[in-house]
């Protein structure tokens, strides 16, 4: 990026080859299982990227905080379709 916030063509080259690198995986899953593992590894890719930029210190933090969230619906839903 250069000062302006616009985006150089080499970023742009970069960002482009990453979606397709991640567009490719998950074409290629093949169970819900798979395309979930390849999700976890792209963001946690993302949120390590943060960190080393120096964007976001907190991105691994908030990564698993936005995992446990869900992680926590989903076990209580589970306690509720259980309750009497």
């Amino acid at each position: 990026m250069n000062r302006t916030g616009a985006l150089t063509p080499e970023g742009k080259r970069r960002l482009e080859n990453l979606a397709k690198f991640w567009n490719d995986r998950v074409q290629k899953v093949t169970s819900d299982a798979a395309l979930a593992q390849v999700c976890f590894d792209r963001a946690r890719a993302a949120a390590r990227q943060a960190q080393r930029s120096g964007r976001n210190p907190r991105a691994m933090h908030e990564l698993a905080e936005l995992l446990a969230t869900w992680a926590q619906r989903q076990e209580d839903a589970e306690i509720r379709r259980h309750a009497p």
